[in-house]
């Protein structure tokens, strides 16, 4: 291979890749918040999800883009394993466009007088609406376009150069070494280049010239389907569970569809041709890969569609975080729900589990301070399955003794979801702040008795909470007290004075709102069979 060769090849890829940054850079400026949009609206079924990664893909150009994006709206909760893994189907279907490009386009036209115009044009447009984003992407993306089909020519020249100095990259019959040799470099390439787009296009080029046999270069061609799932691997290494099922769903996905092209290699490359044929007589090498890998990401479609629903209740079992658990209901059966009577026994179990997790943040929160692990999504995932819940149970006839619960459960909740945000205030007093105030440990103390609960005995619950929370009120204005009055003789800077009130403050509002947890909560934790308990009065508070 001479050093002109070289170049060309290299100057090929790195054109292509520039270019398909372009486009799909300019196409997200053009397409404003319209992305986030499809993704979210678009996914409320699989077949709408995957049509929503088809269209998407094929417009932008870039599988990973959307695969990124789909990991991202994963992280933050606004997509579900089940819409994410349909987004990533359709994803690999829409990223053969680029294929068809190549094959249709690529190959075959004046690169030179379509893509310069292209580029020209573009590039025009980005400066004249530079300060319209919209339309300045979209000419970006039309400048990324036309550098697109520089490559795919420089890629052309190259390879041609090559065949004509080598011949066939491969002479007589294809052995098992060269197919697994050109599984291995689809993947290898695709991993370097993280684009199964520039992959597709160096193969296409390449089977385009003559120096590559057909079957070759379909197995190249797996290959990059195989080495796209590092794109999701990379990106969820340091993301939550959520993404690294996403993640695992996009590498199973494709090893399955990649197991499937191999078993039927010969009939799909025959299928391929034969479709090809039907309507572009004498096809091009070309085309019939683009075809061929068309096919191959529509049959592991079908698998998914046969092993999706499986497949995605085995990853939600897997790589369950703390906070993910805390957040799977174990007390609420779904079949009860249409019987409030028997339901809410369940409800009250479940609440009751959510208070013990919140309490426990408060603890480690008050002894290690901001180093202390928090709860807040395993919290707040519980706190949206017990009102889930509570909105099923209400939609028939609910018994009077259900009714006056309700409300109890529900500012149960709502206490428990302001604790755990109140947590975030608490931390250990220093030294210098304890020593100010005598009452510092009776306003510790009245946290732990309020954390701790009323005596499940006591004749009135009622008033034990009460005495809790106006034991925590006196401890907390004492301290307040003796803040100041140390602040004014000198003994505790002003800069501290706002930090320690705040921290005290917390003290006494966690200390409150965890004696209202135990009001509402606990005389229906004392009531076994709430079909035939007695109701109470509702609690202030």
């Amino acid at each position: 291979m001479t050093l002109a060769v070289l170049a060309s090849l290299l100057g090929g890829v790195g054109l292509f890749m520039l270019g398909m940054w372009l486009m799909t850079e300019g196409l997200k400026l053009a397409a404003g918040g319209a992305l986030r949009a499809v993704l979210e609206s678009w996914t409320r079924s699989a077949p709408r999800g995957f049509l929503a990664g088809v269209l998407i893909t094929a417009l932008l150009q870039s599988s990973s883009a959307v695969t990124v994006a789909t990991l991202g709206f994963v992280n933050a909760g606004l997509l579900s394993l089940a819409q994410a893994v349909w987004l990533i189907v359709g994803a690999n279907v829409g990223t053969t466009m680029t294929g068809w490009l190549v094959a249709l386009v690529g190959v075959k036209a004046d690169v030179g007088a379509l893509a310069l115009p292209l580029v020209g044009v573009g590039m025009l447009g980005r400066v004249v609406f530079r300060g319209r984003s919209r339309l300045s992407g979209a000419g970006q993306a039309l400048a990324g376009f036309g550098t697109f089909f520089l490559g795919v020519g420089a890629l052309q020249a190259g390879f041609a150069d090559l065949t004509g100095q080598l011949g066939p990259l491969t002479t007589g019959d294809v052995t098992l070494g060269d197919l697994a040799l050109a599984l291995a470099a689809g993947v290898v390439v695709t991993v370097l280049t993280q684009s199964s787009s520039a992959a597709i296009a160096i193969i296409l080029t390449a089977a385009a010239s003559g120096g590559v046999p057909l079957a070759v270069a379909a197995m190249a061609v797996i290959g990059t389907n195989i080495g796209t799932t590092s794109t999701a691997v990379l990106a969820a290494l340091d993301a939550t569970p959520a993404a690294r099922r996403v993640a695992s769903a996009h590498v199973i996905f494709n090893l399955a569809a990649a197991a499937a092209a191999l078993a039927l290699l010969s009939p799909l490359l025959e299928l391929s041709a034969w479709l090809t044929d039907g309507f572009e007589p004498q096809a091009q090498t070309a085309t019939v890969l683009a075809v061929f890998h068309t096919l191959l990401n529509l049959l592991g479609a079908l698998v998914m569609a046969a092993a999706g629903a499986r497949l995605i209740g085995f990853l939600q079992r897997r790589f369950v975080s703390a906070e993910e658990s805390l957040a799977r209901p174990i007390y609420l059966d779904p079949t009860l729900a249409s019987v409030p009577a028997l339901a809410l026994r369940g409800l009250v179990l479940e609440v009751a589990r959510m208070r013990e997790a919140a309490f426990a943040t408060v603890r480690r929160r008050w002894q290690r301070g901001a180093g202390a692990a928090t709860n807040h999504a395993g919290l707040s995932g519980l706190g949206r399955e017990i009102r889930d819940f509570i909105g099923r149970m209400s939609v028939g006839p609910v018994p009077v003794a259900v009714t006056d619960a309700l409300p109890d459960v529900i500012r149960a909740v709502q206490h428990l979801e302001e604790l755990e945000r109140m947590s975030l205030r608490l931390h250990p007093p220093a030294a210098g702040v304890l020593a100010t105030s005598a009452s510092w440990p009776s306003l510790q103390e009245a946290l732990r008795d309020s954390l701790a609960g009323p005596d499940p005995d006591a004749p009135d619950l009622e008033a034990a909470c009460t005495g809790l929370i106006d034991t925590a009120e006196g401890a907390y204005q004492s301290v307040k007290s003796d803040l100041l009055r140390a602040t004014a003789g000198g003994r505790l800077p002003v800069d501290r004075l706002d930090a320690a009130l705040d921290l005290a403050d917390a003290v006494r509002r966690a200390a409150e709102l965890a004696a209202k947890t135990h009001r509402r909560l606990a005389p229906w934790e004392r009531r076994p069979d709430p079909a035939h308990a007695e109701a109470s009065p509702p609690a202030a508070g």
